[in-house]
């Protein structure tokens, strides 16, 4: 078996780069039918101008219309509580359920949840650095396999690939793979 592995940073822009627009940064949240998790979330921005999209549609695998929230909490001390964000987002709403805001976001923790009752568990924290320079190095990604070999140590029957990426300076924003030389690469979701 043949497994390639790719991940790309999350953002790595710093303070020494050009001024930044809001374009430079592009945060995204996305929802759908489920009530206890956001479908993706940044973990990780740099201080400074932001463009914030939350997006609760049928593309991003809303099937019932269910409203969701992306709320930035402003009352928690232990938390940043310099942007006041409150998007209702829902499929049949006149932007198709895709909002965008541009913020200025300081160093520090934003918590962020939805508000709508019941819905307690979609919250996480998104932590913003100084940027002190751009995120040059490639996330590290790992890729172990388990299951029962022969003796010549070929896999035989089924096998389980676990991949993993990390990168201290921006964090993992996608890890991607393809089996076999010529496979197509693909996100990988586990």
């Amino acid at each position: 078996m043949v497994l390639g592995l790719t991940s790309t940073a999350a953002y790595g822009k710093g303070d020494d780069a050009p001024p930044a627009t809001a374009a430079d940064q592009v945060l995204t949240w996305t929802a759908g039918d489920p009530i206890d998790r956001y479908l993706s979330a940044p973990k990780t921005a740099v201080a400074g101008r932001a463009t914030i999209v939350f997006e609760n549609s049928t593309a991003t695998g809303n099937t019932t219309s269910m409203p969701h929230t992306l709320t930035f909490s402003v009352s928690d001390p232990e938390f940043n509580d310099d942007v006041q964000l409150n998007i209702l987002a829902n499929p049949g709403d006149a932007s198709g359920g895709k909002h965008s805001v541009e913020v200025t976001l300081s160093p520090g923790r934003y918590f962020y949840h939805c508000t709508i009752p019941g819905h307690g568990m979609m919250q996480g924290i998104l932590t913003v650095t100084e940027g002190s320079g751009e995120d040059t190095e490639a996330p590290a990604t790992s890729a172990k396999v388990d299951g029962d070999r022969n003796g010549a140590g070929a896999y035989i029957g089924q096998a389980t690939v676990t991949v993993e990426a990390a990168d201290a300076g921006s964090g993992v924003d996608t890890v991607e793979y393809a089996l076999g030389a010529d496979g197509a690469w693909q996100p990988y979701t586990a």
